[in-house]
């Protein structure tokens, strides 16, 4: 956490720093804190429901537990959706900051890098648009329908949540990779 911190720290102290001192604006360092605090709270979010959310309902009776994790899968779909905008905004904000004086160009490593990074990220919203789009839709259905004093999860509810907990965990693996890329920008 320390180390993260002090390298984005760091981002923070070379925006717009073309002469080798630091010159960063108050905009730049507004938009590099508002870019960590989105990251915080998409990947803060997915562990959060991975690691306490996801085990909890499983000591709660059937019915009440598939109504719960339906508001809690609500709540982080949407927390998610204001991060995702936060980032594409701070990430675009962040990397005009950082462009080279004119005439000049990124590294070759930057340039492989950031694209590694920007192709990633586009998966983990892509993963979160399958996730919102595709299978919540049938969750949220089979959750409204459910018979009362239901003894087990019903296997097509079950099912859905599988998958949908599948491009979760996928999006949780990525995630830390997407931030170390963010590290490598800063070093290069």
């Amino acid at each position: 956490g320390v180390d993260l911190t002090r390298n984005y720290a760091k981002i923070a102290t070379n925006h717009g720093d073309r002469s080798g001192t630091s010159s960063m604006t108050a905009w730049a360092a507004l938009s590099t804190m508002v870019h960590l605090i989105a990251i915080a709270m998409w990947l803060g979010g997915i562990v959060f429901f991975l690691v306490v959310s996801g085990p909890a309902v499983h000591e709660l009776e059937p019915h009440i537990a598939i109504k719960t994790m339906n508001q809690a899968r609500i709540g982080l779909e949407n927390l998610a959706w204001i991060a995702i905008g936060l980032l594409l905004l701070t990430g675009i904000v962040n990397l005009l900051a950082r462009l080279p004086p004119t005439g000049s160009m990124f590294s070759r490593a930057f340039a492989i890098v950031l694209s590694v990074k920007i192709i990633l990220f586009g998966a983990m919203v892509l993963h979160h648009g399958l996730q919102v789009f595709k299978y919540a839709p049938t969750i949220a259905q089979l959750t409204a329908d459910l018979p009362r004093g239901l003894n087990a999860w019903p296997e097509p509810l079950l099912s859905h949540w599988r998958r949908w907990f599948l491009l979760l965990k996928i999006n949780a693996a990525l995630g830390p990779i997407v931030v170390l890329l963010s590290l490598a920008l800063v070093k290069n």
